[in-house]
């Protein structure tokens, strides 16, 4: 005897409450959509700048699904800063090994990477996992404004090659711009009217040669510090300024790093061993991230940790300057501790300026040029062939184009209190979403970790958008005035509320100290997993839980496996027939067996 199964009658879902007489619609007008949860809405996503953090999104968002991502960059290449800084000595001050993707680990040169080495990972990076196809390069965004009534983002962009202008428009607008590429141009009486070579680090001409010249490098930043120790190795006569102090640190992570915290090249031995090891690498770039992280306590003012940081880099730089103290007074500083603004580790730097060809004024900066050069304190002219700006960027969050919605500019928020939603999200934007905004992770370690998690929260966010039919929606102005408000109070505690400029307080002494209120682990935790509770959210219909459909999901229609709750066979999702008849019960087996 065969036992048959039944015949199921198929009728279309669509069709089946009019064939079984089920009710659709309520006195409210409400009506079922007749169709399962689970379909992937079609969206599109607007990214601006295709840096570290654009390259991220790119790569994430190929395991989206229906979502169409375009990336518009200003530059003729990818990778950002590591495209435009090109000065002599331009190097990343994070050890190489932990500025890189998790999931894309390379084998570097030197323990810290210059400049070309890095622009050619993340290009790599683009290669490799055709991120190109998503980027449209030297294309510059001029203005994105949100449309209500379409809830769509209209964006309108150059495209630099043909000076043609073009309108896009996406679901979702993403600000993943950057700090380090809006130049500051210094105003320094008469520098028009020089007749040498004027460049800016971060448009520095690669052909230049500085060899036997006489060079002024203006400012003390991180740049100026790295210029300024490559630069009077080939220059016949190095000026260089000491605006202001700064402490110049051993560098990052230094029981791996080289002699006093400094550089070196890996081994081809030791760079073999982490092409034939993956988990010894992996463990490597864990012991990297350990002591980068170091401990938390040393970022809090007036604690064991924070004023042992702070003598041992005095005594550090009194021994590199060699008690020179000139040198000490003007650099060491007094007033502000150790981390108030970014420690710089400047190799080369301190000992640069005890070379013979190098004249550092102190306690201030230049302030009168000529056409043949400049004009010292002392009212003296000296005669240079290159002025090299290192004078920083532009480190404000206001927008470098209008960001309009509902008839609020994002520029002008920004002008007067810069605030967001955990760095992620902007107040009275919405479907707009950010890397590193106000009150973000800025303060500590790499910044590829951040990165990462920005990446990862975005890509939920828009996932979540898609299966639950979101229309919109806006981080809820009272989440981002409580974050404000503990963040502001918290960091207080914080050595960067001390008495000195730095890009997270908006380059103010007094300003407030826009960093997340916490340690790194606690920032990604936070990120790890969306709190949609903190967003008002409008649903494309006006019961937000139509999604749910006819009661189906998708998986009970499709081949995915059924038990999947259980775990996976083989760790596959599709459903499968198994043969498991040795485990019926006794009588059944003799019943199957005669069959």
């Amino acid at each position: 005897m065969q036992v048959k199964k039944a015949n199921r009658e198929q009728v279309p879902m669509h069709e089946r409450p009019a064939r079984y007489g089920w009710p659709t619609t309520n006195d409210r007008g409400y009506t079922i959509n007749e169709r399962p949860s689970g379909p992937i809405r079609p969206m599109k996503v607007i990214c601006v700048g295709a840096g570290a953090s654009g390259i991220s999104l790119a790569k994430s968002a190929r395991d989206l699904k229906n979502v169409d991502l375009i990336i518009y960059e200003k530059n003729a290449e990818v990778a950002g800063t590591w495209l435009e800084n090109r000065y002599p000595g331009c190097a990343c001050d994070i050890p190489s090994v932990t500025y890189q993707y998790s999931w894309e680990p390379a084998i570097w040169s030197k323990f810290y990477s210059e400049a070309p080495e890095i622009f050619r990972y993340f290009k790599g990076v683009a290669d490799k996992y055709q991120l190109y196809n998503a980027i449209r390069l030297q294309h510059r965004v001029d203005h994105a404004q949100w449309i209500a009534s379409e809830a769509k983002w209209k964006v309108q962009i150059t495209d630099l090659t043909t000076n043609k202008k073009i309108e896009d428009s996406c679901d979702v607008f993403v600000n993943a711009m950057g700090f380090l590429n809006d130049w500051n141009w210094p105003k320094i009486s008469g520098l028009d009217t020089f007749r040498g070579v004027v460049a800016h680090s971060a448009g520095y001409p690669e052909d230049l040669s500085l060899k036997g010249k006489r060079v002024a490098v203006v400012g003390n930043g991180s740049s100026g510090i790295q210029l300024v120790a490559n630069v009077h190795q080939e220059a016949s006569h190095l000026y260089t300024w000491i605006r202001s102090p700064t402490w110049i640190t051993p560098g990052f992570a230094q029981k791996y790093a080289g002699p006093n915290g400094g550089n070196f090249a890996y081994t081809e031995k030791q760079k073999q061993l982490l092409r034939d090891d993956p988990e010894y690498y992996l463990k490597y770039r864990k012991a990297v991230e350990l002591e980068m992280n170091g401990d938390f306590l040393a970022f809090h003012l007036n604690t064991p940790q924070s004023n042992g940081g702070m003598r041992y880099a005095a005594r550090e730089m009194r021994k590199r300057l060699q008690d020179r103290e000139d040198l000490v007074d003007s650099l060491i500083p007094k007033e502000f501790p150790l981390g108030c603004r970014r420690p710089t580790p400047g190799t080369g730097y301190l000992e640069a300026l005890l070379q013979p060809n190098v004249t550092t004024f102190k306690h201030g900066g230049l302030t009168q040029v000529t056409p043949d050069g400049f004009i010292d304190p002392e009212g003296n002219e000296h005669k240079v062939d290159v002025i090299i700006l290192a004078t920083g960027f532009n480190t404000s969050w206001v927008p470098r184009f209008p960001i309009t919605a509902n008839g609020i500019n994002l520029q002008d928020i920004y002008r007067k209190t810069p605030v967001s939603y955990l760095g992620v999200a902007a107040p009275q934007m919405p479907n707009y979403l950010t890397f590193y905004g106000p009150y973000g992770p800025l303060g500590q370690g790499s910044a590829m970790p951040m990165i990462e998690a920005f990446t990862t929260y975005i890509v939920s966010v828009v996932k979540k958008m898609q299966t639950d039919d979101i229309r919109d929606l806006t981080p809820k102005q009272r989440c981002i005035d409580d974050y404000a408000e503990h963040a502001d109070l918290f960091n207080k505690r914080m050595v960067y509320s001390g008495h000195c400029r730095s890009w997270f307080k908006g380059n103010q002494i007094d300003g407030r100290v826009m960093l997340h209120p916490g340690s790194r682990a606690q920032y990604l935790e936070l990120m790890s997993s969306p709190r949609y509770e903190d967003f008002d959210i409008n649903y494309w219909s006006r019961n937000m839980w139509a999604w749910l459909g006819n009661g189906y999901s998708l998986r009970d229609l499709d081949d995915s496996d059924k038990s999947w709750y259980l775990g996976l066979v083989d760790g596959v999702d599709v459903q499968k027939t198994f043969d498991v008849d040795e485990m019926l019960c006794p009588t059944k087996q003799s019943s199957t067996a005669r069959l």
